[in-house]
């Protein structure tokens, strides 16, 4: 199997990562990449991290795989490290400094709940279209209306991804901060597997050969999961926006999937979302396809458009990507193939400091560029589509509530697959 190394690593920094375990993750994945896939590496690469600096304790197999890959990584860090524990002490007078300089700090009155809705915002918690103060009571109601989504949820706030096939549940457990553990064993001369989410037991299955024990504690996990945990899967009629190059000019248009009433019936979870934001029935795609307002704001440039009398370059890309960042639009972005080679390596540089994710695909003359934004927390795709019903999210991804909450979400009870 061939290893996809096309994919930018910088896209995986978090906001709250400081540089010292950033840059030492980071050397992680690049060192392996061309050995295991992306969604491979980005765990092993956190497990490598949660072990480093925090003790963290996985089975046996992870951890010898891991210390294995972690040794020339780490020799440098770790050298380095040993020579810092020799100068930990802190004068008295340095730690009551550090307290003043914490004092100083401290919000005046009345900027208070704009900076915790500001701290909340970045986490992923808050209503990113707000900044209402937190005696808001629509504020208040929707924050009760978040927490009841996960009230009495068996695996937690474990939410399930459907993305990367029998992967999903790693791929899962890395978006939601979640352990996810398959142990082997040996019992009577067969094959034994357990599946772990968190500390829950999800799954056991025993075979003649562990492929098959993998695979039946996998459909017997997905079974119990659909019971206990929401499911999330990208919509594949979902908006995107196109964006092409001709003649030094740069042209952004919005792409909608063909929606027909005649293709999907009212029982069908995407008739359902396009009935919600306002869709009377007919095609959406061919007649439809030219709005540039909503993507207006891509080509600005202080009051001028981009590309309108001077070549194409770098600083065109720059201005579009951080036009794109600063907004709070969510869909991604298409540069088709009238970009050159040279313009999707540029592209792809730019993205990567900005901390956006981009990915080239297809091939020779007909290879495309998709940029899109960081992963979106699992609580704020949960609430903006369940509670909020926000347009740009219902568009995008597509929810399944489990049965407990079929009741009070019954929009939302239609069962997602691969």
């Amino acid at each position: 199997m061939s290893i996809n190394t096309n994919w930018n690593v910088d896209y995986y920094k978090a906001e709250h990562e400081s540089e010292e375990h950033w840059n030492l993750r980071k050397r992680f994945m690049e060192v392996h990449k061309h050995k295991f896939t992306e969604d491979e590496i980005v765990c092993l690469a956190q497990v490598f991290t949660n072990v480093e600096f925090m003790g963290c304790k996985y089975p046996d197999e992870t951890m010898r795989l891991v210390g294995e890959l972690s040794q020339e990584v780490a020799k440098d860090f770790r050298a380095e490290r040993s020579k810092k524990l020799q100068r930990t002490f802190v004068k008295a007078s340095d730690a009551a400094e550090a307290r003043a300089k914490v004092r100083r700090i401290q919000p005046v009155a009345g900027e208070s709940s704009n900076r915790k809705g500001e701290a909340k915002r970045r986490q992923g918690f808050g209503d990113n279209s707000s900044q209402k103060g937190s005696d808001d009571p629509s504020i208040n109601k929707s924050t009760q209306q978040s927490a009841n989504l996960m009230k009495n949820m068996k695996y937690g706030k474990f939410v399930v991804y459907l993305i990367g096939g029998r992967n999903c549940l790693q791929v899962s457990g890395m978006k939601c901060s979640t352990q996810v553990t398959e142990k082997e064993t040996n019992v009577n001369g067969k094959k034994q597997l357990e599946i772990r989410i968190g500390n829950q037991l999800a799954a056991k299955a025993v075979s003649d050969n562990i492929k098959t024990a993998k695979a039946e504690a996998f459909e017997t996990a997905m079974s119990d999961l659909r019971k206990h945990c929401y499911f999330i899967k990208l919509n594949p009629n979902a908006e995107c926006i196109n964006i092409n190059k001709s003649n030094d000019q740069i042209v952004a248009n919005v792409k909608q999937a063909e929606l027909t009433e005649k293709k999907i019936d009212s029982s069908n979870i995407g008739y359902k979302m396009m009935k919600m934001m306002g869709w009377s029935g007919g095609g959406l795609g061919s007649s439809t396809q030219g709005r540039e307002d909503p993507v207006g704001y891509l080509l600005k440039s202080n009051r001028s458009g981009l590309g309108s009398n001077n070549k194409i370059d770098r600083k065109h890309f720059q201005q579009i990507l951080y036009n794109y960042l600063e907004s709070d639009d969510i869909r991604d972005l298409h540069f088709e193939p009238t970009f050159t080679k040279e313009d999707r390596a540029t592209l792809h540089e730019i993205a990567g400091k900005m901390a956006l994710k981009s990915s080239s695909h297809g091939k020779g003359e007909a290879r495309s560029l998709v940029i899109s934004k960081k992963n979106i927390s699992s609580e704020e795709i949960l609430r903006e589509v369940l509670i909020n019903q926000k347009p740009s999210f219902c568009n995008k991804y597509c929810v399944q509530v489990p049965p407990n909450k079929a009741k009070e979400l019954s929009l939302h009870t239609d069962h997602l697959d691969f």
